[in-house]
């Protein structure tokens, strides 16, 4: 399916500008983007914006489009296990909240 990509001018604490996609919810603001073009994957949208920034990779929300990975897969079959409790807390440090309110 053929979308419209956006890559962040602000870079990440990681030093990489973000390619969002349409619709995203970390996509940045009219003047804080640069829009790439329509393609037909994320792949397709960050090679193009090495024309505009070296460093650029897909946002971690929007390229992997809610695909579960097979290690989280794993990881909550063993957490419906006896021998681990069914919910999993992991600390979210309130630097790593920030961030995600800056981009």
């Amino acid at each position: 399916m053929i979308a419209k990509y956006y890559v962040a001018v602000r870079p990440q604490t990681n030093e990489n500008h973000a390619v969002h996609k349409d619709g995203c919810p970390f996509l940045p603001d009219d003047e804080k983007r640069i829009y790439l073009g329509e393609f037909s994957s994320g792949e397709e949208a960050v090679s193009e914006s090495h024309h505009h920034f070296t460093n650029t990779k897909g946002c971690l929300f929007c390229s992997n489009d809610h695909k579960v990975s097979e290690n989280a897969l794993s990881l909550h079959l063993w957490a419906k296990t006896d021998a681990a409790s069914a919910e999993l807390e992991i600390p979210i440090s309130y630097h790593q909240s920030l961030m995600c309110c800056l981009n």
